[in-house]
């Protein structure tokens, strides 16, 4: 399957090598270049136990890459993963702010791309931030309809420093937020690939 992984941070870096490593076509998107060139050199953006090694090898094999053009990415891959941060504010509430930006980004790749397209959220979220911030505003920006013309989903990451690889291989393939039967299929597809651990 081909996928995008919009954000090159702890989350976003070992997931994207750990798809690849399982023989996903991975597009890593951020807008850092540092971290753009460290993948596509098939050098980690983090440190993580086992990272480094599965990047340079899927760097290598092809399997991973990653640009600063989320348009690009959004066109050439079928399921967008959102792993940007969600920092808490000085008030306790979770920093929604990178989220709200990547999912404009994403509404607006999917404007203009004619084939189906998931959306799945791992980042760290509160209920209800799904129906009141990434649906809308993916649908703003694409003018279209999630669960019509695009899908979305929520698959919240469990990855611990130091045994994220590990974590990551033994992840519970759950999901939540719009179950249509597109999304469904497009999840079938990706973890029956991704379920050899």
């Amino acid at each position: 399957m081909k996928i995008s992984i919009f954000g090159l941070g702890y989350v976003g870096a070992v997931s994207a090598g750990c798809l690849a490593n399982d023989g996903h076509d991975v597009i890593g998107v951020d807008p850092v270049q540092t971290k753009v060139e460290l993948i596509n050199s098939g050098r980690s953006p983090i440190i993580e136990a086992e990272i480094d090694g599965i990047i340079a090898s899927n760097a290598r094999g092809g399997r991973l890459r990653a640009t600063d053009n989320q348009a690009n990415a959004v066109r050439e891959t079928d399921l967008s993963f959102v792993c940007v941060g969600t920092p808490s504010q000085a008030n306790g509430n979770l920093d929604l702010r990178y989220i709200r930006r990547i999912c404009e980004q994403i509404g607006q790749a999917l404007k203009d791309k004619a084939t189906r397209h998931t959306v799945v959220v791992r980042s760290t979220v509160l209920p209800g931030t799904m129906h009141g911030i990434v649906i809308p505003v993916l649908e703003e920006f694409s003018g279209k309809k999630a669960g019509v013309d695009f899908g979305v989903c929520h698959n919240p990451e469990f990855l611990r420093e130091g045994s994220a690889v590990k974590d990551f291989n033994c992840l519970p393939k759950q999901l939540s937020e719009s179950w249509t039967k597109p999304v469904v299929i497009c999840w079938l597809r990706f973890t029956r690939k991704s379920m050899r651990h």
